[in-house]
């Protein structure tokens, strides 16, 4: 894209990577780039090491653009518009803008397409855009995590229409930017590359931060603190390709098109992450901080509770999971471990719950790792699953949502980047809220510039950004909002969490939820509805065994945020709920809501009453949510609906059989009718055959008859065809007596030329009819000095006062055939002399017809 200065300037590069069987895609690309492509593109494709490839000499046929392919020496320089075709069974890379061939023999797909991604992606960064094609395999997923990691764009053909889809599924969805048709990959890609010349950050401030609150409106998140620059640059590409070309006439385009505010909100995230991304900073962990929290929580029920904020599509959540798996070792299930991963990105979410991953995506974790704790999955690896199990995946903004409590550990990686100063303060204080109980550690990228103030935090590696928690808010603090739903295209201000001012007010409002707790116990805990007791920030302050069993809370869960607690929730739907709730001070109900807590298919239904209790003016808001378990009847309901469906399909079948039925009769009394017609038409024609019958006899007699004159006939023509062939083999022996005659002729022919060539004298040969020139030998050669004679006639060749004398001479010797000698006459060429000429003629041996003249020339003295 160009919302830089100048693309030209920065370098803009394609790389197009496929497999076996991509030929026909690769074809169909290069015939619909655009003649005026702005950028180079790259192409790699698996091909047979034992066959010479003809890919270039393929594409060039059908290419709108130069094909280059990659030579060795000297290594090939990158240019605009030209197409650069990578050979077979070579691994290739991208360095300073040349493509170099690699030398590396490990034993993997050649080219290898991820290689060729990662090294462009060094390079190029965000001006890089990736394109994966038809193929089979999984090569190019590690690199187009780093295409993406870079900033840069990538593009998969859809997989429902590749010829081979492996290596477009390979991909984690959360790392594709575009999915398209085949034809449509080449107008995107220029769209893309030319961009639009956005001015900088600070002369577009209005327009932008208009365009940032119209999508906070449409989704209810807010990028108005994240950089300018970044959001800038993002924004250009969306603009790019929806062809509009000022900030304004996007925010135009985004209220008659919702589905492009969801396309912009995906570029905005960066979702892509990796296993054990600095493998170094996470050898701290394991023997620094792990063995501390270890320590601790042997003395607090072996429990341990992990936060990765910003988890993209799971890698990091999962790698801590491995982290301390390896540590327990066996006594890992022992363990009551929960990590709770969170992202904004609900399509990561649903990815990074499955814990299935690529083959090349696990190449930076210890070796035994992918042994150890994964298994074989279609064509990539899932986790176990009993890391599956302790990792709770939930959706969340971090700018807004609320902390979990009671946290040893939080791994924010690389997101405070994005994010201002006032809205890095706003996380760390609810990261300090998390960690401040247990005295936790935070663990943030090694590329972040936010710095935890002293007060909260200790730092206690520099390196790898890694601070233990030393206080923080007694309560949820004021910056962590609670967001409503906004109604229309008005923003509603986010509701403010009360701050509790004093330790007095806390140790008041412990005591009311201890109370709380004991009427629980004692009352609640035999009646069969499930009963939950929340604060306004989704917190659970007590809950009955009913709702234990009936919601899949393991644990007494106590200060655990109720959305994220209980698996299979509907999210959005109950958040609102609670929300519309708290704020109108009403009960909400929510039917037949659908649960899924075995991650297996079983479903369960239930019903929740979110109803406000109303305390004390002082004391905190809380509500109780009450769950039936309507599964049964859910279930009956839907038996029921799905037996009437079939009642009256059963009944729409009988109608329509009857139909049927009905027609069928009539047409077979019509086929009856015809049946009837048919026969006494029958017994017309079988009459009709039996006089037939007769003429054919009859003329089978004759035919007899004219067969016996055709044999006499042919008899004739037998002796007349061997006559024939007595006079074709006299009339060969007569061609190839000609032949013979033809042969010695030339032979006769040469052997004379060569003999007037070595002649010493002047000797001319002559066509007699027009008296042509048609040969001349070295001697008149000289005479006419060099002069080109052949095909003139005498008169044009000669000259001298007696040329005409000369002229009947030849004819006269034409017509007779008989040789003459003239007198000495000034005829051949004036000035060399006199001269007297012998003419002799040369007749065709078949015809006696004189054909060619013979002079011979003698100079007088």
């Amino acid at each position: 894209m160009t919302t830089d200065s100048d693309s030209t300037q920065n370098g803009d590069l394609v790389v197009v990577g496929s497999s076996a069987g991509g030929v026909g895609a690769l074809s169909t690309l290069v015939s619909t780039l655009n003649k005026n492509f702005p950028a180079p593109i790259v192409l790699a494709q698996h091909l047979d090491p034992q066959r010479p490839s003809h890919l270039g000499d393929i594409l060039e046929r059908r290419s709108t653009l130069p094909i280059v392919v990659v030579s060795e020496n000297p290594p090939t320089k990158l240019e605009s518009g030209k197409i650069y075709v990578v050979p077979a069974n070579r691994h290739v890379t991208i360095s300073d803008h040349t493509v170099l061939l690699d030398t590396d023999h490990v034993d993997r797909p050649k080219p290898s397409i991820d290689k060729l991604l990662s090294s462009a992606a060094e390079v190029y960064g965000e001006h890089l855009i990736a394109v994966i094609l038809t193929g089979s395999g999984s090569d190019g997923a590690a690199g187009a995590i780093d295409v993406k990691n870079a900033g840069g764009v990538v593009i998969v053909q859809n997989p429902q229409t590749a010829a081979y889809p492996s290596m477009p599924l390979s991909l984690p969805p959360t790392a594709v930017d575009h999915v398209v048709e085949m034809e449509q990959i080449a107008p995107l890609l220029y769209d893309i590359l030319q961009g639009t010349n956005l001015p900088a950050p600070d002369k577009v401030a209005d327009p932008l931060r208009d365009l940032l609150t119209q999508v906070s409106a449409q989704t209810n998140i807010d990028f108005r603190n994240y950089k300018s620059s970044t959001i800038l640059r993002r924004v250009g590409r969306r603009m790019a390709v929806t062809h509009n070309p000022s900030i304004r006439d996007y925010s135009d385009f985004l209220v008659t098109h919702p589905d492009e505010v969801h396309e912009l909100v995906k570029a905005f995230l960066i979702k892509v992450t990796g296993f054990f991304r600095d493998p170094e900073a996470y050898d701290v962990l394991k023997q620094t901080v792990i063995p501390d929290l270890v320590d601790r929580a042997k003395e607090n029920g072996r429990t341990l509770r992990f936060w990765s904020a910003g988890c993209a599509t799971g890698e990091e959540a999962y790698s801590l999971a491995l982290l301390l798996a390896d540590y327990l070792g066996s006594d890992f299930p022992e363990w009551n471990v929960r990590i709770f991963a969170t992202d904004l990105a609900v399509d990561a979410i649903n990815f990074a719950r499955r814990g299935i991953y690529p083959e090349n995506v696990l190449n930076d974790m210890p070796g035994e790792y992918k042994e150890r704790f994964f298994e074989r999955f279609d064509n990539g690896y899932r986790i176990s699953k009993l890391l599956r199990q302790v990792v709770i995946f939930g959706h969340q903004d971090i700018t807004h949502g609320v902390p979990f409590p009671r946290i040893d550990l939080v791994s924010c990686r690389n997101l405070l980047i994005y994010l201002k100063p006032e809205l890095q303060q706003v996380v760390l204080d609810l990261f300090a809220y998390s960690l401040h109980p247990s005295h936790g550690f935070l663990f943030l990228g090694k590329a972040e510039t936010a710095r935890p103030g002293k007060a909260n935090f200790d730092l206690i590696n520099k390196k790898w950004k890694i601070y233990r928690c030393l206080g923080g808010p007694p309560a949820l603090p004021v910056h962590a909002a609670i967001p409503t739903r906004a109604r229309g295209n008005n923003l509603r201000q986010p509701r403010r969490v009360p701050l509790l001012t004093n330790t007095m007010e806390l140790a008041e409002t412990e005591i009311d939820f201890t109370q709380l707790r004991r009427v629980n116990e004692t009352i609640l805990r035999y009646t069969d509805v499930a009963f939950v007791i929340i604060d306004r920030t989704y917190r659970i302050v007590t809950t009955n065994a009913a709702a234990r069993r009936l919601l899949a809370i393991r644990d007494i869960a106590y200060d655990q945020d109720f959305l994220h607690t209980v698996s299979g929730l509907p999210y959005r739907d109950v958040r609102s709920a609670i929300d519309n709730a708290f704020r109108e001070r009403s009960t909400m109900n929510l039917f037949e809501i659908e649960l899924d807590h075995s991650g297996e298919g079983a479903r369960r239904y239930v019903n929740f009453t979110v109803m406000v209790m109303h305390t004390e003016p002082a004391a905190a808001e809380l509500a109780i949510i009450s769950a039936l378990d309507v599964t049964e009847l859910v279930q009956g309901k839907r038996q029921m609906e799905a037996i009437q469906r079939e009642h009256a399909d059963m009944v729409t079948q009988l109608s329509e059989a009857n139909r049927r039925y009905s027609a069928m009769n009539k047409e077979l009394q019509d086929a009856n009718e015809e049946l009837q017609a048919a026969n006494e038409e029958l017994m017309l024609t079988q009459e009709e055959l039996q006089a037939t019958n007769e003429e054919f006899e009859a003329t089978n007699e004759e035919l007899q008859a004219t067969n016996e004159e055709l044999e006499t006939n042919n008899e004739e023509l037998q002796a007349t065809n061997e006559e024939l062939q007595t006079t074709n083999d006299e009339a060969l022996a007569r061609t190839l007596e000609v032949q013979d005659s033809s042969k010695q002729h030339r032979a006769e022919q040469l052997h004379f030329s060569t003999l007037l060539e070595r002649f010493p004298h002047y000797v001319m040969v002559l066509e007699a009819s027009e008296l042509t020139i048609q040969s001349i030998n070295p001697g008149y050669r000289e005479l006419f000095g060099g002069r080109e004679v052949i095909g003139l006639t005498i008169s044009e060749a000669f000259s001298g006062r007696q040329l005409d004398a000369l002229i009947k001479l030849l004819k006269r010797v034409a017509k007779d055939g008989q040789p003459i000698t003239s007198e000495p006459m000034n005829a051949v060429v004036e000035g060399t002399g006199t001269f007297v000429h012998t003419i002799v003629p040369i007749a065709d041996i078949a015809t006696g017809r004189v054909e060619r003249l013979f002079i011979y020339s003698e100079r007088m003295e």
